[in-house]
């Protein structure tokens, strides 16, 4: 019998390529898509152990009937994928508090919600019967270092962070592994989506700067890791004995470990102002 496991966001990037990896490594799969057109896409492509779960991570009442498909077809789950995730660039400043609101509630609430909701099928009971199941959250390395004009998100993932160390030593006592993957620049539709946003800044002290947006973005796809990086690095994690905590997914690992835990905060501010002010190699967000 096949294991199962739920990953959110299949639809692509990340999610999409550890649907394929996974399922090729003869796991069933639940997946959630947001709209009815890729459940059915999907679905002929992976006629055999893959289900869809249609829900927007924002509506609980829809994860919450999407989850009976999978409280009903399975006893346990191996694991819980927590991709879908979003990113809205922009000074804090200038932010609205709807905006603000949406990329915490997506990337930070969300988390929470499913991931309490699935505990009981990963074996959150003391004395379980079955193996215990594995929690991999899809953070960044925006996790670890915060860049000018990606507050937002940045506060997300760090709140996302803490929330994997917090759940890790909760969830130790029933054998649960929770897992952080921090990617950098990776070759997926989520930076694209904010192309040319930025003019809505256009009238802040800030556009100056956030011109170059577009620039940068597009530089940035060009220089990231192919996503399968990420993907081969979670069936990994699904398997080894004994993972680590967290993964850096980057070129440069040793530069964000240098900079999140080492550098002095003002030399780290002298650094990003004067990379932002004298050249377009650094992406801002």
């Amino acid at each position: 019998m096949a294991k199962n496991i739920v990953i959110t966001g299949v639809s692509s990037g990340i999610g999409r390529a550890s649907l394929d990896l996974l399922h090729e490594k003869g796991y069933h799969i639940f997946g959630s898509v947001r709209n009815q057109a890729d459940a059915d896409k999907l679905s002929k492509i992976y006629p055999d152990r893959f289900t869809p779960l249609l829900f927007d991570v924002q509506n609980h009442d829809e994860v919450v009937k999407a989850s009976k498909v999978v409280f009903e077809h399975c006893e346990t789950l191996a694991g819980l994928i927590n991709n879908a995730g979003i990113a809205i660039p922009g000074p804090l400043e200038h932010l609205s508090e709807k905006q603000f609101e949406k990329q915490l509630d997506v990337n930070v609430k969300s988390i929470r919600r499913i991931t309490n909701l699935f505990l009981p099928l990963l074996g959150a009971k003391l004395n379980a019967s079955k193996p215990p199941g594995r929690i991999i959250n899809i953070s960044s390395v925006s996790g670890l270092f915060n860049s000018p004009y990606n507050g937002a998100y940045s506060i997300s993932k760090h709140a996302l962070e803490s929330m994997t160390d917090v759940y890790r030593r909760e969830l130790r006592r029933y054998g649960i592994k929770v897992i952080a993957l921090e990617p950098g620049p990776i070759k997926t539709e989520i930076w694209k989506k904010n192309l040319n946003k930025m003019d809505e800044f256009k009238d802040s002290d800030y556009y100056e700067v956030l011109q170059k947006a577009d620039k940068i973005i597009e530089k940035t796809e060009h220089n990231a890791l192919p996503v399968e990086n990420v993907s081969r690095l979670i069936a990994k994690c699904m398997t080894i004995s004994r993972p680590k905590t967290r993964y850096i997914v980057h070129k440069n690992k040793f530069v964000f470990r240098l900079m999140a835990y080492y550098l002095p905060d003002k030399f780290s501010d002298w650094l990003v102002h004067k990379t932002l002010t004298s050249s377009n190699r650094h992406r801002p967000f």
